[in-house]
């Protein structure tokens, strides 16, 4: 599956305090959304997918959490709902946005808590 990405685009990312006396649950959502193309001359071979992801990750000192979008255009094929993917070409697709959560995290944590950073791997976990 051949693609071409925008840019990722962070909507909003939260570190904090946790609450006291308050549970927050882990959070990961993923939601594929097929896109329409702006310009009508875009090849009626290719489709545009939207790919945001929304998620809560509390720790016992802290909580991150936040929203990261990219638009994906598949080359070649027509995608028009997250079915018509296999599971390994919807992991394809949102491995760079889980890259670039787990960098933040890595690099938000080192600055706030002035120690080495949080390290979290969503690689070993199936999406």
């Amino acid at each position: 599956m051949e693609l071409q990405r925008d840019q990722e685009v962070v909507e909003s990312f939260n570190y904090g305090l946790p609450p006291k006396d308050q549970v927050v649950k882990q959070k990961l959502l993923i939601n594929f959304s097929p896109l329409e193309a702006m310009d009508p001359g875009y090849p009626a071979e290719n489709s545009i997918m939207g790919v945001r992801i929304e998620f809560v990750l509390p720790f016992e000192e802290f909580i991150i959490g936040g929203v990261f979008s990219q638009v994906i255009h598949v080359i070649g094929r027509q995608v028009k709902q997250q079915n018509d993917l296999t599971e390994a070409e919807a992991n394809e697709m949102i491995r760079p946005i889980l890259r670039l959560i787990e960098r933040m995290v890595y690099e938000i944590t080192e600055i706030a808590l002035d120690k080495p950073g949080v390290k979290i791997n969503f690689s070993s976990n199936t999406i």
